[in-house]
């Protein structure tokens, strides 16, 4: 993942070409933002979670993350450990506030998960977060875990971001 790119939004490479519609951008800067630069070693949570881009919307201000449970995120139940479902819930969000705040940095002032179901090991999901008000400084989101089975969602979210 890298972040820098969100802290160019403004330079020749990252930033908002001529005729370029808003959802053609928001796929470009998200799709460099997953391409970018990653640790040999992954010393990040970001990274070491392997989230990847699986779609946006730049009208409905919505971002998809896409996870798999992995053996280390196990809890001794052998089901994903609730604060791994939130730090995903919280990356998908993080990263949407940086593209329409247009800023590499995002804070995360309140953040309310509910577990519905667990997940397992293997199992794939999606983080869907929607920015639902911005204001100058504050933007008010929501966010939905959803198994790839269609089952009902593992998680919904609700958080409030500078």
């Amino acid at each position: 993942m890298d972040y820098k790119v969100f802290g160019q939004l403004d330079g020749p490479v990252y930033g908002r070409q001529d005729m370029e519609d808003g959802q053609a951008y928001m796929d470009r800067i998200m799709k460099a933002a997953f391409l970018g630069e990653r640790e040999e070693e992954t010393r990040y949570i970001y990274d070491k979670m392997r989230g990847t881009f699986a779609g946006c919307c730049f009208t409905d201000k919505e971002l998809k993350m896409e996870f798999q449970v992995q053996e280390w995120e196990l809890n001794p139940m052998q089901t994903m450990h609730g604060g791994l479902i939130t730090t995903a819930v919280d990356m998908t969000c993080g990263l949407l506030v940086r593209f329409y705040k247009q800023s590499v940095s995002a804070a995360t002032v309140h953040l309310s998960v509910d577990f519905l179901r667990p997940l397992r090991l293997g199992e794939v999901f999606t983080v869907r977060a929607k920015i639902n008000r911005q204001g100058r400084r504050i933007l008010f989101l929501t966010a939905e875990v959803v198994s790839s089975d269609g089952r009902q969602p593992a998680a919904t979210a609700s958080g409030t971001f500078v």
